[in-house]
């Protein structure tokens, strides 16, 4: 539901107006303070958000990189993977992809590698 707030020029309270949706908010409607009933508000931007630019992680060196691991931070690790993968403009093949994925979830590195190794040794063992 958006809010927008306006502060009235005749008593100078500050009210906030609800709507059901973005697309039934008029800006060119008379707005009406409820304290002092003035038509002589003006809208007031309260807090802007702004969104920090993206690191590019797929310029990393090897020695930044590792950095990134050393965080132990799943998430900045997974999103590390896709930029790489991204970079790469292929498919990394399912295991890198599944990892990447499960990373992005937050799922913690060593329950993603001990499953993937398990995975691969078993697969192996099959094999011989």
């Amino acid at each position: 539901m958006p809010s927008y707030d306006y502060r009235c020029n005749n008593c100078g309270r500050s009210f906030v107006l609800f709507y059901k949706s973005f697309k039934d908010y008029d800006p060119d409607a008379e707005h009406t303070c409820p304290h002092c009933q003035s038509v002589d508000v003006a809208r007031r931007i309260r807090r802007v958000a702004i969104q920090k630019p993206g690191r590019d992680m797929s310029q990393l060196s090897s020695n930044e990189m590792l950095n990134v691991f050393n965080t132990g931070d799943s998430k900045e690790i997974g999103k590390m993977f896709k930029q790489v993968s991204d970079t790469a403009g292929g498919d990394l093949g399912s295991t890198y992809n599944e990892a990447t994925s499960r990373l992005l979830k937050g799922e913690s590195m060593d329950s993603v590698e001990r499953d993937l190794s398990s995975r691969e040794s078993a697969a192996s063992s099959d094999t011989d």
